[in-house]
């Protein structure tokens, strides 16, 4: 993938290891590195003033969108609406605004994914996805791994970093993932 816009969710799934003091990144991988060293990463002015809103809380959540917003000159902000193939304001996909506004953007674009961790609504995701491939982070690590940047035990254990963080352990779509790798 060349593009990727990427929403709050999954942007602080993949800084949750660095924000997790039993998670060593300087010598373990850091996912969000991975990714805004790799493809050109659009974020929507609406999933960066999610990720300012979540840095004003006190837990881990909170430490990962620091961690996303110290990483912002490696990313693009882009306000979907302003582009003369978007509409003047968001839909209403019964999503929130930062997952609807990477998808009007990925659409308008034509981005090559979309990067979100919204487990609950991805079939209504993808059906709104015109081109752009949906890409969760649970299979960004199981990819990252079959494509020699990690080892699969490694693409396992960011998997458990994250998973309590983010309530993962009865997801039947992320255990699915995982038990791929």
């Amino acid at each position: 993938m060349e593009t990727v816009v990427a929403d709050t969710c999954a942007l602080v799934s993949l800084a949750i290891p660095k924000a997790d003091t039993d998670y060593e990144t300087a010598v373990d991988p850091d996912p969000l590195q991975y990714l805004l060293t790799g493809p050109e990463v659009l974020v929507p002015l609406q999933v960066e003033r999610e990720l300012h809103e979540m840095a004003g809380d006190d837990d881990i959540h909170a430490a990962a969108a620091t961690n996303v917003l110290a990483a912002s000159d490696h990313y693009t902000r882009v306000d979907p609406l302003d582009r003369a193939e978007t509409p003047e304001n968001l839909p209403d996909h019964g999503l929130d605004e930062g997952e609807t506004a990477g998808i009007v953007l990925a659409n308008a674009i034509d981005a090559d994914g979309l990067l979100t961790d919204e487990f609950r609504s991805l079939a209504r995701v993808h059906a709104l996805l015109e081109d752009a491939t949906l890409v969760t982070t649970p299979r960004l690590l199981r990819d990252y791994a079959r494509n020699g940047h990690l080892r699969t035990d490694q693409a396992r254990t960011l998997i458990e970093t994250i998973t309590p963080h983010r309530s993962w352990g009865s997801n039947a779509y992320v255990q699915a993932v995982r038990a791929t790798l």
